[in-house]
């Protein structure tokens, strides 16, 4: 089924279509070419178009976008040569933001729960701060051992836990403004760096980069992985609460980390499969930078706004006295 077909038929009819390149919405029937960009709708070459289900789907106003994740995660070696040869359009974009977006939350919620906690020790002379009460503001004590005390506890061992809530807020509000746009720059240095890996007479054809966008299904089981991970807080107030039951920290750190381990190594092995499908000419230099630099600039960006966004908290909560 050609665009045009699909913009005429589906299962029900809309009132305002849409063109799968730009976005350009219009009232059925869809024109020849669209008034916008001038899309052919007819012309389904693969080395231009959108032409993913994705693709199909937003241009009539629909989501399919657990279909498209799909889609990407099983794609054999002949679906990844068709998409390598798409160029980004309006829904690959709009997939990857739902998809940063996504990720961007959720790794926000993980750096939220790393900040503002508190270990008391038993004995004031014990803790580097000197006191076992917060002197800053906004702290909330969360947990605590069972008392009474067992007279012989040693002075150095943590008998509170205390969190402070506005530097969470604090560190959240950080992580999704800078996350919103490290996950724009990731997206900009991947499509040069693809562009540039490839030899300058396909350059102009701007390949792989629908591929880039869609490949950003991947972030799922990352996001997964983040979500075990955010059960860290429950263990460190049933560690010191002692609960009869509480799920033990390594086992969290192990599954959430393997889990979104997972996600990463996926991701990356997909990019080298894409690569492989390049021409001759030009797949041994756009497979090294699917191999090496891909990985080294999201590994740098992310790790740069991961410390970043402490540090940053850190300079906040001293400034507003949010500090124990």
């Amino acid at each position: 089924m050609n665009t045009a077909s699909a913009l005429q038929s589906g299962p029900r009819a809309p009132d305002r279509q849409r063109c799968p390149a730009c976005g350009q919405r219009f009232a059925p029937p869809a024109p020849a070419v669209c008034p916008l960009c001038g899309l052919d709708f007819g012309d389904q070459r693969a080395t231009g178009t959108d032409v993913t289900p994705y693709a199909h789907a937003y241009a009539l106003g629909e989501s399919r976008w657990w279909a498209m994740c799909e889609w990407v995660w099983y794609a054999p070696s002949q679906r990844l040569q068709h998409l390598a040869l798409m160029r980004a359009s309006s829904a690959s974009r709009r997939f990857a933001r739902l998809n940063l977006a996504l990720l961007t939350a959720l790794l926000s919620l993980f750096v939220a729960t790393q900040v503002g906690w508190k270990w008391v020790a038993n004995s004031p002379a014990a803790d580097p701060t000197g006191h076992v009460e917060p002197l800053g503001d906004g702290w909330l004590h969360v947990a605590s051992a069972p008392r009474p005390l067992p007279t012989e506890l040693p002075p150095e061992v943590h008998v509170d836990l205390w969190w402070n809530v506005p530097q969470a807020i604090v560190g959240l509000a950080n992580a999704l403004v800078a996350g919103a746009v490290i996950g724009w720059l990731t997206l900009v240095c991947l499509r040069r760096g693809v562009t540039r890996a490839h030899l300058p007479s396909y350059r102009p054809e701007l390949r792989m980069t629908a591929a880039l966008h869609y490949n950003t299904a991947w972030v799922v089981p990352i996001c997964i992985g983040l979500l075990v991970l955010l059960l860290r807080p429950v263990v460190y107030i049933g560690a010191m609460a002692d609960w009869a039951w509480y799920p033990a920290e390594l086992g969290v750190r192990w599954a959430g980390g393997v889990v979104t381990a997972f996600g990463v190594g996926m991701w990356w092995f997909w990019l080298i499969r894409l690569g492989a499908t390049a021409t001759p000419r030009t797949r041994a230099r756009v497979i090294a930078f699917f191999a090496a630099g891909a990985p080294l600039i999201v590994g740098v960006l992310t790790g740069g706004w991961y410390f970043g966004v402490l540090e940053l908290t850190k300079v906040i909560s001293k400034s507003l006295n949010l500090e124990f």
